[in-house]
């Protein structure tokens, strides 16, 4: 049975639920609507309709169940996607924070074939609630459908990114150069001034 601390998969729910079924069907063989006792006719069908809708019962909280994983999964992955692109999107002030960046696009790939292989589990799930004719709701179609297209989506940021990334770093070197010749332009006047004014110590010897 389902616990906090020991959930059922859906897999395994969707076993127990073909399981109550098997059992509904078996209490209404067991059971008949009608009993002939002698010349009285006993009406069995409340007995017989309780007992079945147990099963039934079961099943229907069985399904919410699975129904729920699929939301709950359906949020934390694509809370994760929802990261890494915030990530791979943040804009980097300097050269270090660039190379940073670059250095996680290119390490995210492994994080991001493991969040396939979630994605997999959950649509196995959604597949488990078509096989018992579970309508989704509207929001819960398209958060479905926005997982299955989540790592491609991450995938084209990446080669946006890639690109704006390296034309950044062009213009940050170029810039770096720049500075770079400007620092070394004041050091030769600073030079030039101190030996100017050492010609001027010199003059006072005269």
């Amino acid at each position: 049975m389902d616990t906090l601390e020991n959930p059922c998969s859906p897999a395994e729910l969707r076993a127990d639920i073909y399981e109550n079924m098997k059992k509904e069907e078996q209490i209404k063989q067991l059971i008949p609507e009608n009993v002939n006792v002698s010349m009285f006719q006993i009406n069995c069908k409340e007995i017989r309709q309780h007992y079945a809708g147990k099963f039934q019962q079961i099943v229907d909280k069985e399904i919410k169940l699975i129904q729920q994983k699929g939301k709950d999964d359906t949020q934390k992955i694509s809370a994760k996607f929802a990261e890494i692109t915030a990530r791979i999107n943040q804009v980097p002030k300097n050269i270090d924070e660039l190379t940073d960046t670059k250095k996680y696009i290119s390490e995210i790939g492994v994080q991001i074939e493991k969040l396939k292989r979630e994605i997999d589990e959950c649509m196995k799930t959604y597949t488990i609630l078509e096989e018992f004719n579970v309508e989704l709701t509207t929001m819960e179609f398209n958060n479905k459908w926005e997982l299955f297209k989540a790592p491609k989506n991450v995938q084209k940021v990446i080669e946006t990114q890639n690109e704006v990334l390296n034309k950044k770093k062009e213009d940050m070197l170029k810039e770096m150069a720049l500075e770079q010749e400007e620092f070394e332009e004041e050091l030769d006047n600073i030079e030039t001034m101190i030996v100017n004014c050492g010609s001027y110590d010199n003059i006072d010897h005269f």
